[in-house]
């Protein structure tokens, strides 16, 4: 009733309201001289209606809702929740955020909305340094004093970046690291991207199970869109390469870099800072900073001043400098900055969301400067949507590697052999050393007479071992024992490494990596009372963080497989009912596989609750059916208790039900380097020898993966006859790879459709005209084949002898490849069926390749593109007259044309 009254007696003033608000804006466009003459009408004060708001402010605001949402103070949290709920479409993002606006604040008006519209956050660039540097747009500060300014600051980086170089010292640990930077394998996807891209990428690579991100039709969809973004794939070793965008001054250039731990993220983000200071790269910047994000001073700062004022410590006139360069800065949306930030990862999560590195990040805070950011692939799925390039650093390649051996074993080819030999044997381990820091750990333990390991868990074992030793040695003690297990160290040394574990196991949950001595304190009491325990028994490294207002010390691990082995420590050492509690939460994480791996090989797979886990309680089954009932799992499982050595359990897996076909398909399911050395254990050290069918298709594995594959298969006695590697990302860099793993493998069917780039390589071609090739089926559409690697494709087709059915279709071959098509057709080969479907070839290269046909009695089926009527009869005659001959020459087999879509 009161509703009804309150309805009743304001209806004609809202319609009078309304009436008049539409009036308006029919007579001039929403922009801002129209918001400011309608600013001054009667009825500004009232509830502005969702409908009008859809209408009148989306359509032209949509881009900048985020900065209209902040502006009218809906919290941050909630406009990523907005972002996300969207799917990073801006028209739905800014319709939302409206109306969420509407239901948080109490008073919601068309005088407040107007504020926000006519907000120099807004109109001056999309720049939201004014809310957190707010008085910077009140500061007067000459041109040439902020450029002056801005040449000292540039100075001054210079000479910080010249000392931050990769160099390595005689304490360093572990030692033998090279002693210089050695430039890596960089694979990297240009362009930028659509929002639709971007939201697949973010989707499929997050997600896990392609299968939970939705319908079949939106399934493919977001394939097709995120394949769009692996067109471009390139490799590199060369800096200017990958920081060419930047170098062409694109706006708002976001490069993103990732790899594994160890692998030389920051290694590669410190050469970059060294270079601009010797003058080789990005000149065009005054200032290139380099920020470790691990660092609790930069993780602080609340503005631009108070980032700058780290790299002005010491300097008398700092305050005067960091204000004139923070102006500078601001008037041009700090187009003359790069930020290198080093560890996204080490970020804290609440920080990745909420803090002015994640302003930067997120284009509100000087919206043109370069980004360079680094970051473990499990923490950089948020920042896909805004890179503009990624980067993944490969490691080590076969050559690289032996070359690092050959430098640091100078004079003694026999043992450089020896390792080598022992590598070529040890899959785990030889898939572990492409990254350089465990290469190095495994060269250091060769040189101290350690038997070399057999497992990753060995290995890390022995360094953890040996650095516990050292520590003690450098200390003037010597242990009375020859520690080769953790469980072995005494007390009191003991206690402190076992709060190491806890704290390693806690850090790992919460996807910590960098701790504070107060943090530290609390999980670990007795490293305080143990001055000598300070590091964590050499465990630990301090940073102290220079050049900052303020001395802070942090301790990370020296290795991030180093806190994995104390964590998985920790596990063995819990009660039965808390262990079982980790191994249900985390066990079937893929960020937490090692872990798990390590857990097993250190308990061989026996501990009661780790058995009462995998039976699902039921004591008469050794393992429960629901963790065989998927592949990927079946594959994971096997790895752990391949290292633990736990053969029956192997054996177990191997017989399941899902491998009773000899199939694996794990295809549209993405997988990281794990999975794929998890896929390559699997296929060589289980009983099954011949397989049917391998098909990683559309798993993203990239490069990468395939260079894990390839160790593992290359010197294996297993058979492959059908391999999916489709729409995987792979680039030329893969090629031979590709050629040694169907030649050695016994491939009959090979499918690498969708890899943009891969077709051009010449190397792949050489397992056409290899003696060992069974090759009978080659899927190529979608691979980049030009005129120039068609050639190659068919001079190689000339000798061979098992091909029958090849697809060369969506590429770019013209009518350049006629000659070589022709040759080959008019040998008469053992080709049975050839689809060209959608290349740029002619009517008249059509015509000639069906002349070519008249004396070939092997091709049943070409494939090309529908034609005009007049065309398609010309080639319907010729085809009429290769059948009259074949029946001529007593063939009755008979050759058709085919015109539909494959």
């Amino acid at each position: 009733t009161r509703l009804r009254l309150v309805l009743t007696t304001q209806l004609s003033q809202t319609i009078e309201s309304r009436i008049e608000f539409v009036t308006q804006l029919k007579k001039s466009p929403m922009n801002y001289e129209g918001l400011e003459q309608f600013k001054n009408a009667t009825r500004v004060n009232t509830v502005p209606r969702l409908k009008d708001l859809y209408r009148h402010i989306t359509p032209q605001y949509a881009t900048q809702w985020q900065v209209i949402g902040t502006l009218l103070g809906i919290p941050t949290a909630t406009l990523d929740i907005i972002e996300h709920d969207s799917v990073f479409k801006a028209s739905p993002c800014c319709n939302a955020m409206l109306r969420t606006w509407l239901q948080v604040d109490s008073t919601p008006s068309w005088h407040k909305l107007f504020a926000a519209l006519e907000s120099p956050a807004l109109f001056g660039g999309l720049d939201k340094a004014t809310l957190f540097t707010p008085k910077l747009n009140q500061l007067t500060i000459t041109s040439d004093k902020g450029i002056e300014a801005i040449n000292i600051l540039s100075n001054r980086v210079g000479q910080i970046n010249e000392q931050t170089r990769f160099m390595v010292d005689d304490d360093a640990w572990p030692p033998e690291q090279p002693k210089s930077f050695t430039p890596l394998l960089l694979i990297h996807y240009q362009g930028h991207r659509s929002s639709e891209q971007v939201i697949a990428m973010a989707k499929l690579m997050n997600k896990g199970d392609i299968t939970s991100v939705g319908s079949h039709q939106s399934v493919t969809k977001q394939h097709s869109k995120l394949l769009e973004v692996l067109d471009t794939s390139t490799v590199t070793k060369e800096l200017k390469e990958i920081l060419a965008p930047l170098e062409r001054g694109d706006k708002s250039c976001f490069i993103l870099v990732e790899g594994p731990p160890g692998i030389g993220k920051s290694v590669l983000l410190k050469e970059i800072a060294y270079q601009w200071a010797d003058k080789k790269v990005l000149q065009a910047f005054k200032v290139v900073l380099l920020i470790c994000l691990r660092d609790p001073t930069l993780q602080d700062a609340k503005s631009i001043p108070d980032l700058l004022q780290c790299f002005c410590k010491g300097d008398p006139n700092a305050t005067d400098i960091v204000t004139a360069c923070s102006k500078y800065l601001f008037d041009n949306g700090g187009k003359d900055l790069v930020f290198l930030f080093d560890g996204f990862d080490e970020l804290p999560v609440g920080l990745q969301k909420n803090s002015l590195i994640a302003e930067i990040l997120k284009r509100h805070v000087l919206p043109y400067s370069g980004l360079v950011v680094s970051s473990r692939p499990h923490a950089s799925g948020s920042l896909h949507k805004q890179s503009t390039l990624r980067v993944d650093i490969l490691g080590f390649t076969e050559e690289e590697r032996h070359h690092y051996l050959q430098q640091a074993l100078q004079g003694q080819p026999c043992k450089v052999d020896e390792l080598t030999k022992y590598l070529q044997h040890r899959l785990t381990i030889s898939s572990l050393c492409f990254i350089p820091f465990n290469m190095v750990v495994l060269l250091y333990l060769y040189k101290q007479g350690v038997s070399l390991p057999a497992t990753s868990t060995e290995l890390y074992n022995y360094f953890i071992c040996l650095t516990i030793c050292r520590h003690f040695a450098k200390q003037g003690h010597q242990l009375q024992i020859d520690l080769t297990q953790l469980a072995d160290l005494p007390e009191p040394y003991s206690k402190v490494v076992k709060q190491l574990a806890q704290l390693s196991l806690d850090a790992l949950g919460n996807n910590k990596l960098v701790f504070t001595f107060d943090e530290i304190k609390a999980v670990c009491p007795d490293i305080v009372a143990t001055p000598a325990a300070i590091n964590g028994y050499g465990l630990l490294q301090a940073v102290q963080h220079a050049g900052q207002t303020r001395t802070k010390t942090t301790f990370n691990f020296l290795h991030f497989s180093m806190q994995e082995f104390l964590a998985a420590y920790h596990i063995t050492l819990l009660p039965r009912h808390e262990e079982l509690e980790v191994l249900e939460e985390k066990f079937w994480s893929s960020t937490h596989l090692n872990m798990f791996a390590i857990y097993l090989a250190l308990t061989k797979g026996q501990r009661p609750s780790f058995k009462y886990f995998l039976s699902g309680g039921d004591k008469a089954f050794s393992i429960a059916y629901k963790f065989l009932d998927d592949q990927l799992k079946c594959v994971r499982l096997y790895r752990c208790f391949h290292e633990a050595g736990d053969i029956k359990i192997c054996k177990i897996i191997e017989q399941s039900e899902k491998f009773s076909n000899k199939v694996i398909d794990l295809s549209h399911r993405p997988l990281t380097a794990s999975d794929v050395e998890c896929v390559t254990i699997f296929l060589t050290s289980s009983l099954h020898k011949k397989w049917v069918l391998l098909n990683l298709s559309t798993c993203y594995i990239q490069d990468h993966g395939l260079h894990i594959l390839h160790r593992g298969l290359r010197d294996s006695d297993v058979t492959i006859t059908d391999i999916g590697l489709n729409n995987n990302g792979l680039t030329t860099q893969s090629a031979h790879l590709i050629c040694e793993i169907a030649i050695k493998c016994d491939t009959e069917v090979l499918g690498i459709y969708g890899n943009h780039t891969i077709g051009e390589d010449q190397q792949l071609y050489t397992m056409l005209t290899h003696p060992s090739c069974k090759l009978k089926e080659l899927f190529l559409y979608r691979t980049g084949l030009s005129s120039a690697g068609a050639n190659h494709l068919f001079t190689a087709l000339r000798d061979n002898k098992t091909l029958q059915w090849l697809t060369i279709s969506h590429n770019a071959i013209t009518d350049d490849a006629c000659d070589a098509i022709t040759k080959v057709l008019e040998g008469n080969g053992c080709l049975a069926e050839l689809y060209m479907y959608h290349n740029p070839i002619s009517s008249e290269t059509i015509q000639c390749i069906l002349q070519s046909l008249q004396a070939n009695n092997k091709l049943s089926v070409l494939g090309i593109s529908k034609c005009c009527e007049d065309v398609t009869m010309i080639n319907s005659s010729l085809q009429e007259r290769v059948n009259k001959n074949r029946e001529s020459r007593g063939y009755h087999l008979k050759f058709e044309i085919d015109y539909s879509r494959l």
